[in-house]
């Protein structure tokens, strides 16, 4: 397991591990002073590491390093909510896209952000495809178009296409798809995306869920498997790329409406 002890040595005693640890690993000993750890049902959240103040956990293999600094003691300090609600509220679905392809650090700067949202049970088994490929990209394009169960739908996009425009994917220079063995992982990847998408805000890109082609390459595997590879379970699309338009509002919203017990 990555995470295999305590160093009894820089160990305080606080307990803040028994309190904090959502699966009981941590525990005192028979002597009442000592804590102990037992991994059987550890689900490697990391809430021992995050809230031991002695940097006192030992773990191995974790694929990543803490993110050690004073203000992650007090996110409030880094982002306001004066700041963040106003960046929540311009985040618009973009389907207008300049056809210049991302740099891959920038990419990867916004798939890196996914992989720290939060997760049932913390369970990370989704997976990410990219495609950039432009024939490719046509190539899913009007295979999820030529699957759509609507008639009506169907001649519509195919009317798009036949005058050079993608009603799928918008020709945005870059596809993600999301899948995963594990069909309950659905949840997962929405806050996941969620998280690339006001990543990518943050970097001036633009992105949108793509729900027709969620719909058919979850609903068609043969589709998701001739033209994607994936074999298992497709849970999310979402379009990334440098926006072709400019908003200058934020349109209204409907309250949410609360009952109150």
């Amino acid at each position: 397991m990555p995470i295999i002890g305590i160093d009894v040595e820089k160990c305080t005693r606080c307990r803040k591990c028994i309190k904090d640890c959502p699966t009981q690993n941590f525990s005192l000993g028979d002597n009442q002073e000592e804590i102990v750890y037992n991994s059987s049902r550890c689900i490697l959240c990391g809430h021992c590491i995050a809230v031991c103040p002695e940097n006192a956990i030992l773990y191995k293999d974790m694929k990543d390093e803490p993110l050690d600094f004073k203000e992650s003691q007090n996110p409030s300090t880094l982002v306001s909510y004066e700041s963040l609600h106003p960046f929540l509220r311009v985040k618009r679905s973009v389907r207008q896209y300049q056809s210049t392809k991302l740099p891959k650090e920038i990419l990867h700067k916004v798939i890196n952000s996914m992989r720290y949202a939060p997760t049932g049970a913390n369970m990370r088994y989704f997976k990410c495809l990219l495609i950039s490929d432009d024939d490719k990209k046509n190539l899913l394009t009007d295979s999820i178009i030529n699957a759509l169960e609507s008639r009506d739908t169907r001649e519509t996009f195919q009317n798009m296409r036949t005058r050079g425009l993608d009603p799928i994917f918008f020709n945005a220079p870059h596809i993600l798809i999301f899948y995963s063995k594990n069909p309950w992982d659905t949840r997962n990847v929405t806050i996941a995306m969620t998280y690339g998408m006001l990543s990518a805000q943050s970097l001036g890109l633009g992105s949108c869920w793509i729900g027709f082609a969620h719909g058919v390459l979850q609903d068609h595997p043969a589709i998701a498997r001739k033209y994607t590879g994936i074999e298992t379970y497709v849970l999310g699309v979402m379009t990334l790329g440098y926006p072709a338009i400019k908003y200058y509002c934020a349109p209204p919203r409907p309250r949410i409406e609360v009952k109150e017990l």
